[in-house]
């Protein structure tokens, strides 16, 4: 038995055609043989209208964590790398992760079994949190943890990967969007990458996101959802297997029902629900999407009465 391959939510634009088949038998041919659920991504991710243009501009994916959603990133990145020759922001919360996405795609383009693609490389940085990679052909690829400052430094990007999204802020995504205006390909992409929110997470731009795709999405907005839903906790049956296969498509292949008991003996039930069902809480959802931003209305506090 293994995990659903199919999202419970899926919000895909139409398509004609996808290079979603090209980037997996790539990465399959120098990183990893894709499970079926990443290859339904990808083709998302990669789909083309009726004039040939990728015809997504915005797309979620919210997944519970260890399933392979880093995988998706990898062969999104590896195909516009080589194939493409696009110019690459990745970002992410924190340091380490944004160096671990990094040491993973570094690695496929100096495997000594490659030399095809080792040949491709002009430069690889190394210098901590500058890390990048530029083929000969143009492309480019440059990982950072988020921060206004930091945004600044990059122009003319081609695809933004947001991961670690439910932490991302307004102000964060206000530094970097100005990067996608001078596409050096002349297509744009975001990608947002993520798992439900937590209690007192600063990050809004992700729910918003979920929000607007799963309630009015765009010509161009795309939405792929591994969770289960309740109104409440106590809705909720975390000890039904039949849940832990419908929110996590890499139970049964890279995941065990074993470890997962584990961790729903050690986790609360919240905290079970929302990092390995990928539940998101109405309450928690509702309670912080505020129509006055949190940081101005602190602003407007006083002593007088």
């Amino acid at each position: 038995m293994r995990g659903s391959q199919e999202p419970r939510i899926k919000v895909e634009p139409q398509r004609t055609s996808t290079d979603g088949t090209d980037a997996a038998v790539l990465m399959a041919e120098y990183g990893y043989q894709l499970d079926e659920w990443q290859e339904l991504v990808l083709d998302c991710w990669l789909g083309r209208d009726e004039a040939g243009r990728y015809n997504v501009t915005s797309a979620g994916l919210s997944l519970p964590r260890q399933n392979g959603k880093n995988v998706c990133l990898e062969a999104r990145e590896f195909f516009g790398l080589v194939i493409r020759g696009e110019k690459i922001l990745h970002t992410a919360h924190q340091v380490v992760t944004a160096k671990k996405s990094f040491r993973r795609l570094e690695r496929m383009f100096t495997d000594r079994r490659h030399p095809e693609i080792q040949r491709m490389v002009r430069y690889i940085r190394y210098t901590n949190g500058e890390e990048a990679i530029e083929l000969e052909n143009g492309g480019s690829i440059e990982f950072s943890a988020r921060s206004r400052q930091r945004a600044r430094g990059f122009a003319g990007i081609s695809l933004v990967v947001y991961d670690e999204a439910q932490e991302l802020t307004d102000d964060q995504v206000d530094a970097i969007m100005p990067t996608l205006s001078a596409s050096a390909t002349g297509s744009r992409q975001i990608i947002y990458t993520g798992t439900p929110p937590y209690p007192g997470c600063p990050g809004n731009v992700f729910r918003r996101r979920r929000k607007i795709c799963t309630e009015d999405p765009g010509d161009h907005d795309a939405w792929h959802e591994w969770s289960v839903t309740a109104e409440g906790i106590d809705q909720l049956k975390i000890d039904d297997t039949g849940l832990w296969y419908m929110a996590n498509p890499a139970l049964g292949i890279n995941l065990t029902e074993a470890f997962t008991a584990q961790e729903m003996r050690t986790l609360t039930a919240d905290g079970f629900a929302r990092e390995r069902l990928g539940w998101w809480s109405p309450v928690l959802t509702e309670a912080t999407d505020m129509a006055i931003p949190e940081a101005i209305w602190d602003a407007c506090k006083s002593n007088q009465i």
